[in-house]
């Protein structure tokens, strides 16, 4: 008979040494608001703000470097990269000090420097700008350069926490779980808020200074302070510095050229709006007021009436749908800049019912109130996006669609530049409707990516394209440059001949008259690239984005 063995004592439960002495512990309760509950908010706080400040980012960046994929793609594998880096020293740091005064000192460092971008981020922007960084490497290095401290400390916050919060083996899992998901709870609420009810409310760097704000208060109330009199001193000492930043610094936008004078500045959830008139334009004939997205203007006129565009204005090439189809009596704008195409169609036939759809209220706000679009019966202003009311739109509804939407930079949103777009568009035209397409390209040479795709992709919807390029009449085929994409919803192909046929017929009401048009069809490209290598842009794969104009 085996004997009875007796069961092993099982090990002690080993435990996490006290992150405080006793009178370090003691120490603790000196700081407004309890230790495990400061923990917890500190957490959630650090979590929304950086997800706030990684949102905020896009905006700083946007005047210098557009808002295009290299711009997110450059802020998301920053943070991502910091918080790598914060996650890793957090861990280190927090074995060998674990201490709650470092860690909050830390984040008060870290409200610092974010203080600090209010006022560094638009030189420094400006500066890369200057030193020719480009679209891909400029955004980036501007990001490393303004977020990655910050984000690095914000970072070390969550394994710190941890750190400090535990104080036995067994409790390390819920510990390190409810601490994560406080923060990731934080970075929700740091997302929605910043990005539905901050940004379309103030300017960037009000939200800066903002964030900063709250995560100093929180860093200043979860502080364990030796003495009571000290937390009241020094709370009072570092509110006082929080709102001295935030009244004292003041905006950073993109500096407007020497010469304009500011009629109005607006922040919406698109762009960044200004409207600036300049009393002495060079090679102008009289004063012109400018709409300019961030740093990039949009729209132009005089300030005389009738408010008309500059005498070569791309907007004036528009009229080429009145050749391709002479008899429209309802057009859809899908962009409305300061509403000059609009305009001009109103004039050429006042009776013409006009939809102009603009994904931003805020750029019809100000095409109707600074740039004279008349809201006459006629018109019908729409705040919605351009292919979304494309869609809900009636077969046959219209006889013109004009696209001249862009998103900051220059650049056509990407689902608006696709063969299922255009496809779209096609069947919401009468038959021989006509569909103008404004584009930034070059007809060939490196710059020509975004032209042979385009005129590819329209040809692959519709079945005859006809482009004009500006300038190509004087030789410029390899610069950038506006080219007028016309595409006909009609087999008929309508020769060069007949464009100039057309064009000496032409007559209009408008200030575009038959002199003018015969002109821009000489700038009718007859003498195509080749166009094999070209990719047709679809829903599934269209990188405008990521392509040179």
């Amino acid at each position: 008979m085996a004997a009875k063995q007796t069961p092993k004592p099982r090990p002690a439960e080993p435990e996490v040494k006290p992150t405080h002495s006793a009178s370090a512990a003691s120490n603790a309760h000196k700081a407004l608001l309890p230790p495990a509950a400061g923990l917890k908010l500190l957490v959630l706080v650090a979590g929304a703000v950086l997800m706030g400040l990684e949102i905020v980012g896009s905006r700083l960046l946007a005047p210098y470097f557009g808002n295009s994929v290299f711009v997110w793609g450059s802020l998301i594998s920053l943070f991502l990269i910091a918080l790598s880096l914060g996650y890793y020293i957090g861990g280190r740091l927090s074995d060998r000090r674990p201490s709650q005064r470092l860690l909050n000192g830390i984040v008060i460092a870290v409200a610092a420097w974010m203080f600090l971008i209010a006022v560094i981020a638009a030189p420094v922007c400006d500066a890369l700008l200057r030193a020719n960084f480009g679209e891909k490497s400029g955004p980036f290095l501007a990001a490393t350069i303004l977020f990655l401290l910050p984000s690095v400390g914000m970072g070390v916050v969550s394994p710190f926490a941890i750190r400090l919060a535990t104080h036995a083996v067994a409790s390390v899992g819920q510990t390190a779980g409810t601490l994560y998901a406080l923060s990731t709870l934080g970075s929700i609420v740091g997302t929605v808020l910043t990005t539905f009810v901050l940004i379309p409310s103030f300017g960037a760097i009000a939200i800066l200074k903002g964030l900063a704000a709250a995560l100093l208060v929180v860093a200043v109330a979860t502080y364990p302070f030796a003495k009571t009199s000290a937390a009241i001193g020094y709370s009072l000492v570092l509110l006082v510095f929080a709102a001295a930043c935030l009244f004292f610094i003041k905006d950073s936008q993109a500096a407007l050229p020497a010469g304009l004078t500011l009629v109005r500045e607006i922040n919406t959830p698109y762009h960044h709006i200004t409207v600036a008139d300049d009393k002495a334009p060079a090679g102008q004939s009289g004063p012109m007021r400018y709409l300019m997205f961030d740093r990039f203007t949009e729209s132009q006129i005089s300030l005389d009436p009738p408010y008309l565009p500059p005498p070569h204005y791309y907007t004036r090439y528009f009229q080429l749908a009145f050749l391709a189809r002479p008899e429209i009596h309802n057009t859809l704008f899908i962009g409305a800049g300061g509403g000059i195409g609009p305009r001009a169609f109103h004039m050429h036939d006042p009776a013409m019912q006009i939809d102009v759809v603009d994904i931003d209220q805020k750029v019809l706000d100000v095409a109707r109130d600074d740039f004279h679009l008349d809201p006459a019966p006629q018109f019908r202003l729409i705040a919605d996006d351009g292919r979304m009311f494309v869609r809900n739109a009636a077969d046959g509804q219209y006889e013109a669609i004009v696209l001249d939407a862009f998103t900051i930079g220059g650049r056509i949103p990407f689902h608006l530049v696709t063969s299922e777009f255009f496809t779209l568009c096609r069947q919401k035209l009468v038959p021989g409707g006509v569909f103008v397409m404004n584009i930034n390209s070059a007809i060939q040479g490196p710059n020509a990516g975004i032209f042979q795709s385009m005129f590819k992709t329209l040809y692959d919807a519709f079945p005859t394209v006809y482009a004009f390029s500006l300038g190509s009449q004087y030789g410029i085929r390899d610069r950038s440059t506006n080219i007028i994409l016309v595409a006909v919803n009609s087999d008929r192909l309508i020769t060069p001949d007949e464009w100039t046929r057309r064009a000496a017929a032409y007559q209009s009401a408008s200030y575009i008259d038959a002199t003018q048009v015969q002109q821009m069809v000489k700038d009718l490209v007859q003498t195509m690239p080749n166009l094999d290598q070209a990719p047709v842009f679809t829903d599934d794969y269209a990188p405008i984005e990521t392509m040179t104009f």
